[in-house]
């Protein structure tokens, strides 16, 4: 199976450690550029610094936003793919606490 990715823009939600830092870490073992979005400007510099480079054209970004402040990362998100199209979103965060979907308070999930 061919899963060369260059030349694919993913954005990585939650990619400052985690799931998130792992799935960008596979992207970019694949060939694709990478942006990694999370609300530490500390952290996305670390998690930048572990994305493996396997081709020189290869490019990686990072974008701090909060996803709990809707209208911030709405702006964040626009202005990236106006410049950068995105083909390939890891929609990944924090999330509320584990347990039933369907019992979870609305306050924990926003």
């Amino acid at each position: 199976m061919d899963l060369d990715l260059s030349g694919k823009h993913a954005l990585v939600c939650g990619a400052s450690q985690g799931i998130g830092r792992a799935a960008a870490i596979e992207l970019a073992q694949l060939g694709a550029d990478v942006t990694l979005l999370a609300r530490s400007t500390g952290a996305l510099a670390a998690a930048l610094g572990t994305l493996p480079r396997v081709r020189a054209a290869q490019t990686f970004a990072s974008v701090a936003a909060d996803m709990n402040e809707h209208a911030t990362l709405r702006a964040s998100v626009e202005e990236l793919v106006a410049t950068r199209p995105v083909q390939i979103l890891v929609n990944n965060s924090g999330g509320p606490s584990s347990g039933p979907a369907h019992s979870a308070a609305l306050e924990a999930v926003s």
